[in-house]
């Protein structure tokens, strides 16, 4: 077996052959610029190689790290460099250099520029009030087009668990040559999962040598992918490989083993074993407080409503994240006490409280939809990156996620619709089950309105409801307007409609900042100054004044990933017209309509009593749009772009 001084031997051995091979096999930067014409820089070089030891009861895990690129144009964008790492890593043996080409004659040169100073600096998240991240933070010296940078560096990782993911492409620009090694020894065993988009391009190889066996994989001419509006996560579709820890062998008795990772129940023992000894001995103030707010309560789920609402309206979300502070949660005495924490805070204290009033309730552990894994498929912590508590509650798995300020009790977060949820029962025993995707229904934009025309003025009275995740949503945006001092505009922008002319002229809400109330709804008056057209002795009101999906086609030939929505949803409006005397109707236009399983609507007038009506309505059933449904939905987006353009007409009687 390869010991650690060999090994730090090899490595530098290694590292000087990088720096000494790449000022001698740079490719020409006009090259790359003709191959790759939308690219400013190109990763020539994406190498790491991990090995993971294990000696004297000590794990060893050392990654060595490399990259080589060579900028194409705007380098000076590229010239500051951050590596982030947490308190679980350290990086060692940094090395950074710039070479910039030199013409001697007809051979090219390449002068050396190495980085010299390295600052490390907390990270400064905005949603996280304390973390251990930290960055490596430095500048390539002397960066101009054309020229090449050179960084290497060792990582050490202190958890056996927290091995990160291998990503083959590069933010940026593309990769021509990416490569990703595991060295272990045969007494431990590990697992691995490729994930993303065209990992059928992945060469894979394993090889043994004495004691060793190296897992090796790589890829050549990786495309960058670049950001997309609404696309999902980058772990979704960049080509990647998730490698974790199965198990390890004595090697002086191979009948002893030792599980780490190896399925979801070595998982869920490391979980356990962070969560077992706290919340111990209840303080007497959280004993008064839950004895206080269930009193008279008929049953348990009466219970859980008034305990999950006090958490949410008394525990302020503040996120941590430090050492493994960010996995285990806190005392519920001390968050109670101190009346903030962040997700494994709050799940602590909700999972106490509810247990003091003898309902079963259980942390647990899920991922975000942000993450695309499975526990099933990859029993590791890359599977979740959140902490919620669940009730059991006449049989069924209640999931309470107090960080949503806004969170009607039994609605789960919008981010883990559809999501594995791993409950802790006790120390033996889990549950796996999915997170239910909220129908569209149940998330609902309902609108009436009655509209008058006054010369060339369209004006209106009406109310507009929301429920569920439209309901939290639209909280959120109010909450945002107000800490930007836009409160006195907000109304007239959200509610907008037929021109930007639109204008409210009284507003008043119900159930604003009631998570209790079923629905929240705006009663509302307005005016759309020369919306109605006139000409002769015809009048043209066009009843379609929210027109916001006219602009929704997708390009196809610009846009390369799937279109990811919040939460499926029904949004149905009523527009009531009143005719005025002395003119009856001359044009009613058609009714119109499309359905998909995944999306739809129809658009539907009627002539009653003296009115004509508007009646539309559409909905969006997926939380993904694939690529391949692009084509279907634009057919949709077609098809009402030209139901927009539809006029009602109305002449003189007589």
């Amino acid at each position: 077996m390869l010991n650690r001084y060999f090994l730090t031997a090899f490595l530098a051995l290694t590292l000087t052959t990088f720096f000494c091979r790449a000022q001698n096999s740079l490719p020409a930067a006009d090259v790359l610029r003709q191959q790759y014409p939308d690219s400013k820089m190109v990763m020539l070089e994406k190498q790491e190689h991990l090995n993971i030891d294990y000696h004297s009861g000590q794990w060893n895990i050392e990654s060595k790290i490399k990259e080589k690129t060579l900028y194409l144009s705007e380098a000076q964008l590229y010239s500051q460099k951050s590596i982030f790492l947490t308190g679980f890593d350290e990086i060692n043996n940094l090395e950074a250099k710039t070479l910039v080409p030199v013409k001697k004659g007809k051979k090219t040169e390449f002068q050396e520029f190495a980085v010299e100073k390295v600052e490390t600096k907390d990270v400064v998240m905005g949603s996280i009030f304390y973390s251990d991240y930290k960055e490596k933070k430095f500048v390539y010296p002397a960066l101009q087009d054309g020229a090449t940078t050179l960084l290497s560096y060792t990582q050490v990782t202190k958890e056996p668990r927290l091995l990160n993911a291998f990503y083959f492409s590069n933010y940026g620009g593309p990769v021509l040559s990416s490569a990703y090694s595991v060295s272990v020894p045969k007494n431990i065993q590990i697992a691995y999962k490729l994930m993303g988009n065209n990992v059928d391009n992945i060469r894979f190889e394993k090889t043994e040598k004495n004691n060793l066996i190296t897992y090796t994989w790589t890829a050549e001419n990786v495309e960058d992918l670049k950001p997309e509006e609404n696309a999902p996560s980058s772990s979704y579709y960049e080509p990647h490989v998730v490698v974790y820890i199965t198990r390890i062998t004595n090697k002086n008795n191979p009948h002893e083993e030792e599980v780490i990772l190896e399925n979801a129940d070595g998982l869920y023992k490391w979980y356990y074993s962070l969560v077992q000894n706290i919340n111990r001995q209840p303080s007497a103030e959280q004993q008064q407080l839950v004895a206080t707010l269930i009193h008279n309560a008929p049953d348990d789920t009466e219970k859980t409503r008034r305990i999950f609402q006090w958490v949410q309206s008394h525990i302020k979300y503040i996120a941590f994240e430090d050492g493994l502070g960010g996995f285990v949660p806190r005392e519920a005495n001390e968050v109670c006490a101190k009346k903030y924490g962040d997700c494994k805070d709050m799940a602590s204290i909700l999972v106490q409280m509810l247990q003091l009033a003898n309902v079963p309730a259980y942390y647990t552990w899920i991922g975000s939809r942000d993450k695309p894994y499975s526990y099933y498929d990859v029993p590791s912590p890359i599977v979740d990156n959140h902490m919620i508590a669940t009730a059991k509650l006449n049989g069924q798995y209640v999931f309470l996620d107090a960080t949503g300020e806004y969170q009607p009790f039994g609605l789960p977060t919008s981010m883990i619709q559809g999501k594995e949820a791993m409950i802790g029962i006790d120390k033996d025993h889990y549950d796996i089950v999915k997170v239910p995707v909220i129908p569209m229904e149940e998330n609902a934009e309902t609108e009436n309105l009655s509209l008058t025309i006054t010369d060339r003025t369209l004006t209106g009275t009406g109310n507009i409801a929301y429920t569920g995740y439209k309901k939290v949503f639209f909280q959120y945006d109010k909450l945002r307007a107000d800490a930007a001092g836009k409160s006195g505009s907000f109304y007239n922008e959200y509610l907008r409609k037929g021109s930007n002319k639109f204008e409210t002229k009284q507003v008043s809400a119900t159930g604003f900042n009631n998570n209790s109330a079923p629905e929240l709804k705006i009663d509302y008056n307005f005016t759309v100054p020369d919306y109605v057209t006139k000409a002769g002795d015809k009048i043209y009101v066009n009843l379609n004044l929210n027109r916001k999906y006219q602009q929704a086609a997708i390009d196809k030939k610009e846009r390369k990933l799937d279109k990811e929505v919040e939460y499926q949803y029904v949004e149905d409006y009523s527009y009531s017209l009143q005719i005025p005397d002395g003119y009856e109707l001359n044009y009613l236009p058609p009714n119109s309509t499309f359905n998909d399983p995944e999306f739809g609507y129809t658009a539907t007038y009627t002539h009653q009593n003296g009115s004509v009506t508007l009646h539309f309505r559409l909905y969006i059933n997926h939380l993904m749009l694939k690529k391949d449904r692009f084509d279907a939905w634009n057919s949709m987006i077609t098809k009402l772009s030209d139901a927009y353009q539809e006029v009602v007409t109305l002449k003189k009687a007589g």
